[in-house]
C-alpha cells in the first residue's frame, strides 16, 4: 500500500497548472452521441475548448462570466 502525499490534490491547483485547464463549465450530451459533450452555453465541442477558456465562442455566457470575475 503506498503512502499519500501531502500535497495530494495540490498538483493542479499550483502554477503553471492553476489556469492551465478550465472543464468547470456546464456541459450536455450531443444527442444520439454517447461520448460527445459540448459547453451548454456556446454549444461548442468540448474537444473544441479544450480546457480552454479562450476557445469558448467570444460571446459564450460561461466564458464572458469567467472573464468578468478575473477567473
Amino acid at each position: 500500500m503506498t503512502k499519500q502525499s501531502p500535497n495530494a490534490g495540490q498538483f493542479y491547483a499550483t502554477a503553471p497548472y492553476k489556469d492551465a485547464f478550465d472543464i468547470e463549465y456546464p456541459q450536455e450530451n450531443l444527442e444520439g452521441q454517447m461520448y460527445v459533450y459540448r459547453c451548454k452555453s456556446c454549444k461548442r465541442l468540448t474537444t473544441e475548448i479544450n480546457g480552454r477558456l479562450e476557445n469558448h465562442a467570444s460571446d459564450c455566457a460561461y466564458r464572458l462570466s469567467r472573464a468578468n470575475h478575473g477567473a
